[in-house]
């Protein structure tokens, strides 16, 4: 795939739909609390997209709520099927993270980093050679140096 190509996914019913322009931004693991707790596992896989570029097809449904780094977040889910599809973090409001799960390829993405490393899984072993971090970057600079492409 390529810069600019077209990304879709969507919920597990297909009642919402989502497209998106692939800008290029790195997936990358979240081991927070509050994405183990949300996803209902050990971690979230999740993708950046512009929110210019994101067209939502279907009734999501939304939530707010503080998450384990203090921002409000926004929550956008399936009513039907409860699919958590993808967040904005109101202190990023221009960007939304998808949760790769949904993508229609998503067995293609590999995690390109991972953060809260400090609260994942003891069980789970990462690899040596991809970047780590113990919390999250501190500012939107920090965060969009890991997610934009190199």
């Amino acid at each position: 795939m390529a810069i600019g190509d077209a990304i879709t996914g969507g919920c597990a019913c297909g009642a919402v739909r989502w497209r998106a322009v692939d800008r290029g931004f790195r997936p990358y693991a979240c081991h927070c609390k509050g994405c183990q707790t949300r996803q209902g596992s050990a971690f979230a896989l999740n993708q950046q997209v512009l929110v210019a570029d994101l067209v939502t097809e279907g009734a999501p449904i939304e939530g707010t709520c503080t998450g384990s780094h203090g921002a409000t977040v926004t929550h956008v889910a399936c009513p039907s099927c409860m699919t958590r599809l993808y967040t904005i973090n109101h202190e990023r409001p221009e960007i939304a993270t998808i949760r790769t799960g949904t993508r229609d390829d998503s067995p293609d993405l590999v995690p390109a980093f991972h953060v809260w490393t400090s609260r994942k899984q003891p069980w789970i072993a990462l690899p040596d050679d991809v970047p780590q971090l113990e919390t999250q970057p501190a500012t939107r600079d920090e965060w969009m140096a890991l997610v934009l492409p190199a």
